[in-house]
């Protein structure tokens, strides 16, 4: 069953809008995926759904079907999903978690359209932000309708942004890039920032709100010139002095007539690209990554939700003492755990390798074994056990699981937290 799972899949589930992208290997770059309306497909997804109570059957929030008498419009779904546990609307009431998973699905079928036979072999879900709650609902969601653990990731805008940049032509890369985002009244700068002096490079991102001190009622009374300046003047601003020679726009604002003129002012030195898919085509890329697929092996991406350090056990194996890769660099803390099964010989203690990527510094923590003494030597296999409470914070657990009959478990844990940064 697991050689069928072919489809690479990138999905950006925004307040709004839902997109989604599949990889093609034929063309080697994403694909949008979308909905056939009268005739036409349509790729932006209102982030919306409509139920019928009586029959409890779900359309999408466009359908004819939607505007009948007695259908119950959740227009803000993602909101009132992360509002509440419980969706009340009159006398209609409804789990949170249902409302994603009945969405999700939906969104998800509509690649049976296009690939009726094949499964997600990766899907990659673009996020605003990894709020807690939706991350738990949407994890339980793939994992009910048989998309195991390791087949999905859920990642944020900003690391979309990476996979996104990195992936286009070198030329686009070769210096730092920029990105803005403008929907409604939230007004953001991005810029990655790439370390080509290691192998492999370390790309970086960084990002910072532009919407404090915007009088929002002020630029929409003022109109179309006065929401020009205003943009091209934050531009300039946190683009002084940056080598930044690449500039990505997104979100619905600038796809209004006063982006036109005021992008041009933009185009000078630089290569300027507007678009709507960035997220989507971003987590796509990842998917193609994260599956063994790509091609980006040169470099590493990092930011907050990563770690920076590789982290290793030393052991002797296949006649030679070798460190055991546990956690890799560039990965997100939250997704790593990861265990392995040792038999000390003659050992009191075991050591853990740090490699940190950033510093170019490798630090070796010894775990000690005193608190499982008593066992004759070759008798005791140990589970050791790596996860993160944090980015910079290592969780090592080890377990005494006994050697078979022979010597009984003792069930003993012993819990280590390793400061990594």
């Amino acid at each position: 069953m697991e050689e069928e799972r072919k489809l690479l899949v990138g999905l950006d589930l925004g307040e709004e809008i839902t997109q989604m992208n599949c990889f093609d290997f034929v063309t080697y770059e994403p694909v949008p995926v979308g909905r056939m309306i009268q005739g036409e497909r349509v790729y932006e997804i209102p982030t919306a759904l409509a139920v019928d109570p009586a029959r409890g059957e779900w359309y999408w929030i466009d359908d004819d079907r939607a505007a009948q008498e007695g259908m119950v419009c959740l227009n803000h779904l993602l909101k009132d999903v992360l509002q509440e546990e419980m969706i009340e609307i009159g006398k209609y009431s409804v789990e949170s978690f249902q409302v994603i998973k009945r969405f999700l699905v939906k969104v998800l079928s509509l690649l049976t359209e296009y690939y009726p036979n094949e499964m997600i072999r990766k899907l990659v879900i673009s996020v605003a932000e990894k709020d807690e709650k939706l991350v738990r609902y949407l994890s339980q969601t793939c994992q009910e309708i048989g998309i195991p653990q390791n087949n999905f990731v859920i990642q944020n805008h900003r690391q979309s942004y990476m996979y996104y940049a990195v992936s286009q032509p070198k030329e686009l890369w070769g210096n730092n890039v920029g990105l803005f985002e403008w929907n409604g009244k939230e007004f953001s700068y991005s810029q990655i920032d790439i370390d080509r002096k290691t192998i492999p490079y370390i790309v970086g991102v960084s990002q910072k709100s532009l919407s404090d001190g915007i009088d929002w009622e002020l630029l929409e009374d003022s109109g179309s010139q006065q929401k020009a300046y205003a943009f091209v003047n934050a531009a300039n601003t946190v683009l002084h002095k940056q080598l930044v020679t690449t500039v990505y726009v997104t979100g619905k604002e600038f796809e209004k007539n006063w982006a036109n003129d005021a992008l041009k002012e933009l185009c000078a030195g630089r290569r300027v690209f507007r678009g709507q898919n960035l997220f989507t085509r971003g987590a796509c890329y990842a998917a193609r990554e994260l599956s063994g697929e790509g091609k980006l092996d040169h470099c590493l991406f990092l930011d907050e939700d990563m770690i920076s350090s590789n982290v290793s056990l030393r052991v002797y194996q296949d006649a030679h003492m070798q460190d055991v890769l546990l956690a890799k660099a560039g990965s997100m803390w939250s997704e790593v755990d990861c265990s392995i099964d040792v038999i000390p010989d003659e050992e009191e203690e075991l050591q853990l390798i740090i490699q940190d990527v950033l510093k170019h510094e490798t630090k070796a923590h010894m775990l000690s074994l005193s608190g499982f003494s008593g066992r004759g030597n070759k008798m005791t296999r140990f589970t050791i056990r790596i996860r993160f409470a944090d980015n910079t914070t290592c969780i090592v657990t080890l377990k005494d699981n006994g050697f078979g009959e022979f010597c009984p478990s003792s069930n003993r844990v012993w819990e280590r937290y390793i400061d990594i940064a």
